[in-house]
């Protein structure tokens, strides 16, 4: 793929919505990589409304110049169709991280959520609520950056809503009470949803749960959540507690702005804490190599950047195949070695692991990698200690006795084992 949009010549496609898709480009003018988002448009009244979000959302966010806030460089439009152009952001959305390595630790979790902090609160300052805080539209970068992204649906203080009276806007998952019941939002509303996301960060669950978008809607404003804690003994009372106030139904009991909620994260963090960018850089590239290995679709920069719902290629490629890999377990075919495609090293031998929701994948205390996964595990011969971990269901640890001529398949569904 190589055409012109605009000044810019677009290199390939990396994401595709419902109404709009995403490129990456080269500016020839500066010689930078860039991302440009195109909105496809006709003359419906709720495509003119989609249209005024984007102009919205790319004067919004264009006046905002903050390290973790994406940038946006230009604005045009040609005939049915608007365009942005925008930072382009070299790893992956945090829904990514968390979908493909479950809960992150503590204080990494709370490092990346005290950066979103620093931009909603610079956000905040000139009078504009987010309204769509969410692992999606958090972006973690290769060199270990933290970047907000999406102003879409952002209200702006003191301005005409694009929304009608008592329409609910946003992510069902991470609304806040005011925002479900139509209310005007606040800073507030942004800690909420913040909240949320921290919840999921450490415990690799969401707070309120339905089966269908009413009754998620009734939780998130009737029900009291499970503590953090609970789930995730490794959590600190204080961080807990911390998320707990968040979470509080009423707003005003909640933290009262960005900068408070940032504050009381830094005195969670030990002393010496690990630096941030080290830690996020790792992460990022690590579930990149892992991606490669797997022969998954790769991560793709700016995805947070489509509207509506997120599209999370590699995930659902390595789902796809678990599931495959999980019909053969119980089916019996994986009786031979020669079932597998196993790309290992010489001498070793493939080991199936089929672990729902997923687990860290850990032999004789080395971290081989998670699931699920496109492919099978290497190990060589001989006896192992096999330990699967999910940070809110626990371990299962197995005793193997592997050899050349028997592979060895290990199912575990930690969701049926809790009931």
């Amino acid at each position: 793929m190589s055409h012109k949009l605009g000044k810019y010549v677009v290199l390939d496609e990396i994401g595709r919505g419902g109404m709009a898709t995403v490129y990456r480009a080269r500016q020839e003018s500066l010689d930078r990589i860039v991302a440009i988002k195109e909105l496809n448009l006709s003359s419906t009244t709720s495509d003119i409304k989609a249209k005024e979000r984007f102009q919205m959302e790319a004067r919004a966010a264009a006046s905002l110049d903050h390290p973790n806030i994406i940038t946006i460089h230009d604005f045009w439009e040609k005939g049915s169709k608007a365009y942005i152009a925008m930072e382009y952001v070299e790893g992956l959305e945090l829904k990514e991280a968390l979908d493909h390595h479950g809960a992150l630790d503590s204080v990494l979790a709370a490092q990346v959520c005290i950066q979103v902090c620093a931009a909603l609160s610079y956000a905040h300052e000139r009078g504009m609520i987010h309204r769509d805080v969410k692992p999606g539209n958090i972006m973690l970068s290769a060199r270990g950056d933290v970047k907000l992204a999406d102003f879409g649906i952002v209200f702006i203080a003191g301005t005409a809503d694009l929304t009608t009276t008592g329409q609910i806007i946003g992510t069902p998952s991470y609304m806040s009470p005011e925002q479900i019941r139509g209310e005007d939002p606040g800073p507030v509303s942004d800690i909420f949803s913040l909240g949320i996301v921290l919840y999921e960060c450490v415990t690799g669950a969401k707070p309120f749960s339905g089966p269908n978008d009413v009754a998620l809607t009734h939780a998130i404003i009737r029900k009291r959540p499970v503590r953090p804690r609970r789930l995730n003994s490794r959590i600190s009372r204080r961080l807990s507690g911390i998320i707990m106030k968040c979470l509080r139904k009423k707003s005003r009991r909640r933290f009262a702005t960005m900068d408070e909620l940032a504050a009381a994260l830094q005195r969670t963090l030990p002393r010496r804490a690990p630096d941030a960018a080290r830690a996020l850089a790792r992460l990022v590239t690590g579930i990149q190599r892992e991606g490669e290995a797997g022969a998954t679709v790769p991560m793709s920069p700016s995805k947070a950047m489509l509207s509506g719902r997120s599209i999370f290629i590699p995930a659902v490629v390595t789902i796809v195949l678990a599931a495959v890999f999980l019909l053969a377990v119980l089916s019996g075919s994986l009786r031979e070695a020669t079932h597998f495609d196993s790309g290992g090293a010489l001498g070793t031998v493939p080991l199936m692991i089929v672990a729902y929701p997923w687990a860290e994948v850990t032999v004789d205390g080395s971290t081989l990698g998670y699931t699920p996964s496109a492919r099978p595990f290497q190990v060589s011969p001989g006896r192992h200690t096999l330990v699967l971990t999910n940070t809110r269901f626990g371990s299962r640890t197995f005793k193997l006795d592997i050899t050349r001529e028997k592979p060895i398949s290990i199912r575990v569904d930690f969701l049926q084992e809790k009931k």
